[in-house]
């Protein structure tokens, strides 16, 4: 049985209930934990409602309510259960809040009354935008598709990007635009080779987009041997915008011809260095629409 304490005095009274020391107007001490003199303690207090006694503000779980409902402990039972309603936002009064379980083709949403309509409380998603780039090297074989990994993160805002495998994780249904720019080391390239830029889903084993860039033979150009040719660094730059379903995976991929053997990205030799002029060819940036 929950047993009351009156605290009288001349000025005003305190009611205490499953406390013999209560810390507002009235003080209601679930657990029946609180000490018997001074204040208790924020962990003590989480089970307690008090009634401030100066603002009349009510809190659950804390000693000095800031609103006039104030909730706010250091458990982790600190949320607040909203039903629905079947009054009009005018008969509830602007500032009124529900629960909407009634709207099939949205879903239910938290609702708030401007005083004539029920307005649907919107919070806007943290949009993905990652932006990586590559600042060790990395062999790319001739007629292999082959993902990039190892991406050093500048940005991911969604925690999206998982640099080593370079894979990209579509957080919710939407569009998405990914530029890659890339850069080989010089070789002498094959004419009229090329180098496709893929944007693959791992998943699916399937090519969602692809982007291609040609090449010719560069030739010298000196007077005495026009047919010369000399080491050329293929590079571009590829643009996609992709609509994906949440958890759709997407890795940039890159496949060339340029040579008979494989050919390196051109990058510093250990680390990021904008003074390099190796430095920030080889590029990856994905925003969310």
């Amino acid at each position: 049985m929950a047993i009351l304490y009156w605290n009288i005095s001349f000025t005003f009274a305190q009611i205490g209930i499953g406390t013999e020391n209560p810390q507002g107007i009235l003080h209601v001490d679930g657990a029946k934990d609180n000490v018997t003199t001074g204040s208790p303690t924020d962990t003590q207090v989480i089970n307690d409602i008090v009634i401030n006694k100066t603002t009349a503000f009510i809190g659950v779980g804390t000693l000095n309510p800031q609103v006039k409902l104030d909730v706010r402990s250091v458990g982790t039972e600190n949320a607040l259960g909203l039903g629905t309603t079947t009054m009009t936002a005018n008969e509830a009064g602007a500032g009124a809040v529900r629960y909407d379980v009634a709207d099939i083709p949205v879903g239910a949403k938290i609702e708030v009354s401007d005083g004539s309509v029920w307005n649907k409380a919107y919070v806007a998603p943290q949009k993905a935008v990652v932006v990586v780039r590559k600042i060790t090297s990395q062999s790319i074989p001739q007629g292999i598709a082959t993902t990039i990994g190892n991406w050093n993160v500048v940005r991911d805002m969604s925690n999206s990007f998982i640099p080593v495998t370079g894979e990209f994780t579509a957080p919710r249904n939407g569009t998405y635009t990914f530029l890659l720019t890339f850069n080989f080391n010089g070789v002498v390239i094959n004419d009229g080779s090329r180098v496709e830029s893929q944007f693959y889903n791992p998943v699916s084993n399937t090519i969602l987009a692809s982007v291609y860039k040609t090449f010719g033979q560069s030739m010298t150009g000196a007077p005495d041997d026009a047919n010369s040719v000399r080491s050329t660094q293929a590079g571009g730059s590829s643009t996609v915008t992709l609509t994906l379903t949440a958890g759709t995976k997407v890795v940039a991929r890159l496949y060339h011809n340029l040579t008979s053997s494989a050919v390196s990205l051109r990058v510093t030799s250990n680390s990021s260095d904008p003074a390099n002029p190796d430095d920030g060819f080889n590029n990856l940036t994905i925003i969310e629409h």
